[in-house]
């Protein structure tokens, strides 16, 4: 029966994405896009597999986030006002709400540091899809897929806009790559991040091209899910955001240089950031960092756990771990870290990454002022949340899911330096010397 609902809700949906004219685009067949949805579905189905029969399913992402939401769901037969101060957090701080909140799977952590927990968002949204779903948690998985789905359809509809590529090949960069799809698919944060991330690009290119209040509203709102469902890539795609906005009217050397002082800026900012914000991130990222290695060593099973230079709460420490932060970033699992089926696809997908690149610089094409633009947004976006994931993750596996925010914008980086016509030209003489 649980099955049952979950395929009418899939239908349903995917009826709406075949028949609604928001889905079509520049003559792409309507049923290109119900397939992709499927394909997001099938991929949360994959991520409820993993995490319920490779890993103990007690102590899975997915299952605790799940718990958690049903935990919060619980006040809707005691009392529908406490589940509403539970969903939205308006007066949650009430007493009687206590027993919800300690019956919720890591609603709070032992230590936050001052930070927002995004935990409690998957949690909210799940309490908010038992309304519809009754707590079957199948139909949450097509809900989170069909979310995650809107989320790269927005950004396929902002990489069309700025992007002179094939259309196929931005369906690919926006819903394909292969961690990406698969990690956001699932009833996980990277599913509501995914969706705030596509719908922030969207209305900023959309405020790029002309401003409208509307724009802006939508951008501040899907602003604020990006940081409640992933705390840490917000300050990662502020900074972009910052750089575009300021070089619009600017020529290519000019954008360089801005992107070269932003970088610097930000730099400036975190090392400094106790004096100038009274926040200082480089003790928060050591002290989150130093906690996670501590729970790694502690694990009886440490899976893809690689050493990691351990941060001390000061500048000189975070610096020196910056290339090494990077280096994991990109190139992690590395082939002496394959050992299972999951690592031997991360590894493929380096693979495929390193090969774009390799094409990249072959067939480089001299982007337009237009096009330099969006490209020096990504590669600042990539950097700042590779910097972050690569020096606070230890473990492969959560720098592969950690990741997935970033790379769309890093293929789609790749496909807008790359020239197509030459590629294609010269693999069509290589096919006709073959057949």
């Amino acid at each position: 029966m649980d099955i049952f609902a979950a395929i009418i809700t899939a239908l349903i949906l995917g009826a709406g994405i075949f028949f609604s004219k928001l889905f079509r685009h520049n003559g792409i067949k309507k049923y290109v896009f119900v397939l992709l949805f499927a394909a997001k579905i099938i991929g949360g189905i994959g991520v409820y597999t993993v995490y319920t029969y490779y890993y103990d399913p007690a102590m899975s992402d997915i299952h605790k986030f799940y718990r958690g939401g049903l935990a919060l769901y619980d006040a809707a037969d005691d009392n529908f006002g406490d589940y509403l101060r539970l969903v939205t957090g308006v007066q949650g701080d009430q007493p009687q709400l206590q027993k919800y909140y300690d019956n919720a799977d890591h609603w709070t952590r032992e230590f936050n540091y001052g930070l927002f927990n995004d935990n409690r968002t998957i949690m909210r949204f799940n309490a908010i899809v038992c309304l519809i779903s009754g707590g079957n948690i199948f139909v949450h998985i097509v809900i989170m897929a069909f979310l995650s789905f809107l989320g790269a359809f927005a950004l396929f509809k902002a990489f069309a806009k700025v992007i002179r590529v094939n259309q196929y090949l931005l369906i690919f960069a926006a819903f394909l790559v292969p961690s990406c799809w698969f990690w956001t698919s699932g009833l996980m944060k990277e599913g509501l991040t995914m969706l705030a991330i596509g719908f922030a690009f969207w209305f900023l290119v959309r405020m790029d091209e002309k401003f409208r209040l509307l724009h802006l509203l939508g951008f501040i709102v899907a602003c604020s899910l990006v940081f409640t469902s992933k705390v840490y890539v917000l300050p990662a795609f502020l900074p972009a955001v910052f750089f575009l906005i300021i070089s619009k009217r600017m020529k290519i050397k000019h954008q360089i240089i801005s992107f070269a002082g932003i970088i610097a800026l930000s730099a400036i900012l975190v090392i400094f950031s106790g004096k100038i914000l009274g926040y200082d991130i480089v003790s928060t990222l050591s002290g989150k960092q130093n906690d996670f290695i501590n729970y790694i060593e502690l694990q009886e099973d440490s899976g893809s756990t690689y050493d990691l230079t351990r941060l001390s709460p000061d500048v000189i420490s975070f610096i020196k771990i910056i290339p090494e932060g990077l280096l994991n970033s990109f190139f992690r699992p590395f082939p002496g870290e394959v050992n299972s089926a999951f690592m031997f696809f991360s590894f493929l997908e380096i693979v495929l990454f390193c090969f774009f690149a390799i094409i990249a610089i072959i067939y480089f094409k001299k982007p337009d002022t237009k096009t330099i633009r969006y490209v020096l947004f990504c590669v600042m976006f990539i950097l700042f949340l590779y910097v972050v994931v690569g020096v606070y993750t230890p473990n492969t596996g959560s720098i592969v899911r950690y990741r997935t925010p970033a790379l769309p914008f890093l293929v789609v980086m790749l496909f807008g330096i790359t020239n197509w016509n030459r590629v294609g030209g010269k693999f069509g003489r290589v096919r006709r010397m073959l057949f």
